[in-house]
C-alpha cells in the first residue's frame, strides 16, 4: 500500500550538528591520501545533505499548504536562519577538495561536472555572507506570506490571487478587464510593502555580491541560481534573438487575432486569449482532469501511467486552491523516500491542464534521477535543464488535448502552442528587469516601475496596460514571484521553452521519435550541460543566433495551420 505524503514522518534537522559534522569532513580531506578516499568522504557528505533535504522539504511542503499553520511557520523561520550555515560549511568542504593534490584522481572516480560546479559554488557562498542570507530568506518569506494572506473583493467574495487568475482569462472581455483593474488596485493598497520589500532584498544581495567580489549581483545572479556554461553575455544573444524574431512574429499573429475578435488593439487582460469566444477550459471536474490525464499518460507510456497513478495514491499532488495557501505551483522530490510532490492552485482554466504536464515533467525528471542514484549536486540538471523537463512534457500532451479539452483538439493545441512562445518575450522582459535593477542598485521604486514600463514597450509593443489601475504605472511585476523569491530563475522558463517548442515541431511529424529523444534527455538527468543534451537529443540550442529564426517559422505556420 503506497504510503501518503501526508504520513512522512517529521523531523527537525540538526543544523548545528550537520554544519560540525560537514566541518569534521573538511579536516579528513585535508589528511586524505587518495582519490577513492575523497570519494568516500564526500559520499558520507551526500548522505548528511540528503537527510537534512528531507527534513526541510516536508517542513517546506507544508508550510506552503498553509502558511499559517504556527508549528511549519516557526519550523519556516528556524530553516530561513540556520540553512546558510549548512551552505557556508558545504562551500568550506568543497575548498578542501578542491585544493587536494588528489583532485584529478577524483575526477576519475565521479562526474567531472561535479567538480566544475563545485568551483562555482565557492565563488558565490562563504561564511562572509551568513548573515545577508538569513536576511535574504526572512525578506523572502514575508513577501511570500504577504502574498498568501492578500484576498481580493470580488463580487461579494474575498479571493486568493490564484482564484483571481479564473477570472483575467474569463471568456467576457469586461469580466478580464474587471478582475485585473481588481488586482491593480489591490496591490496598490500594499504598493509600499511592495516596494519596501525589494528595496531591502536588492540592497542585501548587492552586498552579498561585493562581499563575494562581484560588481554587483547581476555577476553573481546566474552562478548562485546555477546556471552553468553560460551567463549574461549568452543570455544577451538569446535575448536579442526574441526581440529579433519573436517579437515581429507575435506582433504579426495578435495583429491576425484582433481581427477574428473583433477588437482594435491587444490590451494586458486579452493577451492571454486565443480563441474566439474565449479559451478552451479542460472539460469536467478536477477528478475527471485526473482521469483524463491517468488515461493520457498510460497510453504515451505505461511507466508514465504506473508514476501518475503513485503520485495520486500518494496524495502527491495537492491542487485546490485555498485561503492561507501559498500562490504558485512547484515541483519537489523528498530526497529520502524518492518521493516527488506537486503543489498547484487549481482554477478551472487551461492552467489546470498546465500542472498536471508542466509540474508532472518536473516530478518525472526528479523520479528518474533518484532511481538511476544520480548525484545529488547534478540531480535534474540546472534550472534550464529542469525546465525542459516540464515544458518538453507540455508540448508532448498536445497529442492527448482532446482527452483533456473533451474532444477539441485542434483548438487547444493551437492555444498551448501560442500561449508558449506568447510567453517568450515576458519572460525575457522579467529576466532584463532584474539585470538592470541590479546594475542599477540605487533604483527608486518609481525607477523600477518606469524601468518595467520601457521593457513592456519594447519587447511587447502589442500590448496596451493604459486602462489598468496600477499595472499601468509598472505594477505588473511585484506579482511575479520569482523576481522577489529567486533572483535569474525566470530566464530559464525561455530557453526551456525554445527547447520545448522543438520537441513540439518534432512530435507534429513523428511523435515516437519525438518522445523518445525527451525521454533520453530526461534520463540523462543534471549529468551533461544544457548544450550537450540539446544536441543529443536533435535540438538547436538556445544560445545559437539561428535557431530562434528557424524555430519561428515552423511555429507560426504550425498556428496558422491549426486555425
Amino acid at each position: 500500500m503506497t504510503k501518503k505524503v501526508s504520513q512522512f514522518e517529521y523531523k527537525r534537522a540538526d543544523i548545528s550538528a550537520a554544519a560540525a559534522a560537514i566541518k569534521a569532513a573538511v579536516e579528513k580531506v585535508k589528511s586524505a591520501k587518495s582519490g577513492a578516499e575523497l570519494k568516500a568522504i564526500r559520499d558520507g557528505i551526500q548522505k548528511l545533505f540528503a537527510d537534512v533535504s528531507t527534513a526541510y522539504c516536508i517542513s517546506e511542503i507544508r508550510y506552503t499548504l498553509n502558511v499559517k499553520d504556527e508549528f511549519y511557520l516557526a519550523e519556516k523561520d528556524y530553516y530561513d536562519e540556520n540553512m546558510p550555515n549548512v551552505s557556508a560549511a558545504g562551500v568550506e568542504f568543497n575548498k578542501a577538495l578542491l585544493s587536494s593534490p588528489y583532485i584529478d584522481e577524483l575526477k576519475t572516480l565521479i562526474n567531472p561536472l561535479i567538480i566544475d560546479k563545485a568551483r562555482d559554488g565557492v565563488r558565490v557562498m562563504d561564511e562572509r555572507i551568513i548573515p545577508e542570507r538569513v536576511e535574504e530568506n526572512k525578506l523572502v518569506t514575508e513577501y511570500d506570506n504577504l502574498m498568501a494572506s492578500l484576498t481580493f473583493e470580488w463580487r461579494g467574495e474575498r479571493l486568493t490571487l490564484a482564484q483571481m487568475q479564473k477570472y483575467t482569462k474569463d471568456p467576457d472581455r469586461s469580466v478580464r478587464k474587471a478582475a485585473f483593474t481588481v488586482i491593480g488596485k489591490t496591490l496598490e493598497s500594499v504598493s509600499d510593502k511592495l516596494d519596501t520589500y525589494m528595496d531591502k532584498l536588492v540592497a542585501v544581495r548587492t552586498r552579498m555580491a561585493q562581499k563575494m567580489g562581484f560588481a554587483d549581483y547581476s555577476q553573481m545572479g546566474d552562478m548562485a541560481i546555477g546556471h552553468f556554461g553560460y551567463g549574461r553575455k549568452e543570455i544577451a544573444v538569446f535575448r536579442e534573438s526574441v526581440l529579433r524574431e519573436v517579437v515581429p512574429m507575435i506582433t504579426r499573429l495578435k495583429g491576425r487575432l484582433c481581427e477574428k475578435l473583433g477588437i482594435d488593439k491587444v490590451h494586458i487582460y486579452d493577451n492571454d486569449n486565443y480563441i474566439v469566444g474565449g479559451n478552451i477550459d479542460p472539460e469536467g471536474t478536477s477528478e475527471q482532469l485526473f482521469a483524463a490525464a491517468q488515461s493520457m499518460y498510460d497510453d504515451m507510456k505505461p511507466e508514465l501511467g504506473a508514476f501518475f497513478k503513485q503520485m495520486c495514491d500518494a496524495e502527491a499532488i495537492d491542487y485546490r486552491a485555498r485561503e492561507n495557501k501559498l500562490g504558485g505551483g512547484y515541483a519537489e522530490i523528498i530526497q529520502n523516500y524518492g518521493q516527488p510532490f506537486i503543489f498547484a492552485n487549481f482554477n478551472g482554466t487551461m492552467d489546470d491542464v498546465g500542472v498536471l504536464t508542466h509540474e508532472f515533467g518536473h516530478a518525472y525528471a526528479f523520479k528518474r534521477a533518484y532511481d538511476n542514484d544520480i548525484d545529488l549536486d547534478l540531480g535534474v540538471g540546472g534550472m534550464e535543464t529542469a525546465e525542459t523537463h516540464s515544458m518538453g512534457m507540455e508540448a508532448l500532451c498536445n497529442k492527448y488535448n482532446g482527452k483533456l479539452y473533451g474532444g477539441r483538439e485542434k483548438e487547444a493545441t493551437y492555444q498551448q502552442i501560442f500561449d508558449a512562445v506568447n510567453f517568450l518575450p515576458y519572460g525575457v522582459i522579467v529576466d532584463y528587469f532584474q539585470e538592470l535593477i541590479y546594475k542599477n542598485y540605487g533604483m527608486t521604486p518609481a525607477e523600477r516601475k518606469a524601468l518595467w514600463i520601457k521593457l513592456e514597450s519594447e519587447f511587447r509593443p502589442y500590448v496596451d496596460m493604459s486602462d489598468v489601475p496600477y499595472i499601468n504605472i509598472g505594477g505588473r511585476w511585484q506579482y511575479q514571484k520569482h523576481i522577489y523569491e529567486v533572483p535569474f530563475y525566470y530566464i530559464d522558463y525561455c530557453l526551456s521553452t525554445c527547447l520545448a517548442l522543438q520537441f513540439g515541431e518534432l512530435a507534429a511529424v513523428d511523435y515516437a521519435d519525438a518522445l523518445n529523444r525527451y525521454l533520453g534527455l530526461v534520463e540523462a538527468g543534471g549529468t551533461k550541460t544544457i548544450d550537450v543534451l540539446a544536441q543529443e537529443a536533435g535540438l538547436k540550442s538556445p544560445f545559437d543566433g539561428s535557431a530562434l529564426k528557424e524555430l519561428c517559422a515552423a511555429v507560426e505556420k504550425h498556428i496558422e495551420d491549426l486555425q
